[in-house]
């Protein structure tokens, strides 16, 4: 087999598996979110924040986790798991004194590895992407 070949498996099995463990994540406590019993439901009571952000974070996880599942749009599941993940490590500054604050540790490093493989061209011989109607000139 070569490089080339071992390269792209190895990404595409790090993309995959970096999703399959952001979803373990994210399903569980995305559906958490929606129950007035939970132990979301009292922690986000606690930092001050309504009932209806606490079920949109629980959106954000969710639809960011389906995001993840469909290539062409994976990096944007990943931008609003970023973003959750980031408003997570502001509240635990801001309310708890940093408490908890490496709890996101995780998830940010798989959300970030997602992304930027994602970015990635699958093949150095693609070739660029065009508008359409434009033309490449390739110089002699």
């Amino acid at each position: 087999m070569d490089r080339a070949r071992v390269m792209r498996w190895s990404r595409l099995a790090a993309v995959w598996v970096g999703t399959v463990l952001l979803a373990m994540i994210f399903v569980p406590q995305g559906v958490a979110k929606f129950s007035d019993t939970s132990g979301w439901a009292r922690a986000f009571s606690h930092w001050g924040y309504p009932k209806w952000f606490r079920i949109t974070i629980g959106v954000i996880e969710l639809g960011g986790v389906a995001l993840l599942c469909w290539p062409r749009v994976a990096r944007w599941g990943a931008v609003a798991l970023l973003v959750v993940m980031g408003g997570a490590w502001v509240t635990h500054l801001a309310f708890d004194h940093g408490r908890n604050m490496t709890s996101e540790v995780v998830p940010i490093t798989l959300a970030t590895l997602v992304f930027w493989l994602r970015g990635k061209r699958q093949s150095s011989h693609q070739p660029p992407y065009k508008r359409a109607g434009e033309t490449t000139f390739h110089a002699q």
